[in-house]
């Protein structure tokens, strides 16, 4: 059977038969040339939930190329049937559509294109706050990426409160990325404002004790939560015991990305005279014998990925394998933590001129 027939028959078998072969990157250019993004949106609203399930998960293995996006995007209504799956699929179906928006979101190219399809934010926001929870950590991450492009839209649809709900989740992957989507949306000013408001220093301190991953996303927020003035000195009420987390946070030498991030969370609190004076009289010591990890000890991840989980495999959608994430070039990122150690004493030596 020839590729360029699948799709003009559209059953699962078909499908299933060509969900291995589009992994193969000279099958998937070949089926890109023969313009199968257009075939594929006819046949994403069939009533059989096995081949939507199969073309949405052809779709994603499409979107790791930058000519199966551009196809993609020649045909908007790919978008909206995502979404009408997304809302309306079964279980497997909405986990399928999920992973093909997030795998386009991760692209910010495509950002824009995809902003454009009505109350998308509201939608996906809808969502979160219901869905299965492998389902939620897709559109976390799709509304990370999307906010990451325009904080706007999501800070209009109330985006920051659904995110600090999520907070008392009990799953610690919802947490973390509730966090990270929250961090996005506070790097604009409105997002700031609404940290202060809701006074998320104090709130995020007894997450500081939680899993790594959570520590990691949880000072990664605080990087932004304790930019403004009037965050500075809420913090110097809890000076002590939060400066006391902060420097131990510091020491993970197994964690450069936890170490920088708790160093500037300093920097930042430093800027306050009080508290730069308790830092100064009781940790500038403990500041300076901080050891920074060697690159040798480090592979540039802040998480290693375990097979059952992160790939996708039990829900029968497919994901590129990945052993680990965000990877890094580990030689400018220890040269970072280094030089943040610099800037934090630094900080604490401060004195305004006379």
């Amino acid at each position: 059977m020839s590729l360029s027939h699948i799709f003009v028959l559209g059953t699962g078998y078909t499908m299933g038969w060509a969900l291995p072969d589009v992994q193969i990157s000279e099958n998937a250019m070949f089926l890109i040339d023969l313009h199968v993004a257009h075939r594929l949106a006819d046949l994403m609203l069939e009533r059989n939930p096995v081949i939507m399930e199969k073309v949405c998960n052809i779709l994603s293995h499409l979107a790791n190329y930058y000519q199966g996006r551009k196809h993609i995007f020649t045909r908007p209504v790919i978008i909206s049937n995502l979404m009408w799956l997304l809302m309306r699929g079964r279980k497997e179906v909405r986990y399928a559509a999920g992973h093909t928006l997030c795998t386009l979101s991760r692209h910010l190219c495509c950002c824009e294109a995809i902003m454009k399809e009505d109350d998308i934010i509201e939608n996906l926001l809808k969502m979160i706050r219901n869905d299965h929870v492998g389902i939620v950590l897709l559109l976390l991450e799709t509304l990370m990426h999307l906010t990451d492009w325009d904080p706007e839209p999501p800070l209009k649809a109330n985006a920051f409160q659904v995110m600090l709900a999520l907070f008392n989740h009990e799953d610690s992957r919802i947490v973390s990325s509730a966090m990270d989507c929250m961090a996005k949306l506070c790097c604009h000013s409105i997002g700031k404002e609404l940290a202060d408001i809701y006074d998320i220093t104090f709130v995020l301190k007894p997450y500081l004790n939680g899993t790594i991953k959570v520590k990691i996303s949880a000072v990664g927020l605080m990087q932004y939560t304790t930019l403004t003035t009037r965050s500075k000195w809420r913090a110097k009420e809890i000076c002590y015991s939060l400066t006391k987390i902060l420097v131990s946070l510091c020491q993970h030498t197994n964690s450069p990305i936890l170490q920088l991030r708790a160093m500037q969370v300093l920097i930042n609190l430093c800027d306050c005279p009080d508290v730069r004076y308790h830092m100064k009289s009781h940790w500038e010591r403990k500041v300076k014998r901080i050891s920074i990890g060697c690159v040798e000890l480090w592979d540039g991840t802040d998480e290693l990925r375990t097979y059952g989980l992160d790939t996708r495999v039990r829900s029968k959608s497919f994901e590129k394998i990945s052993e680990h994430s965000n990877v890094v070039n580990l030689y400018t990122y220890i040269r970072r933590v280094n030089a943040a150690k610099e800037h934090l004493l630094r900080a604490i030596n401060w004195k305004p001129y006379e």
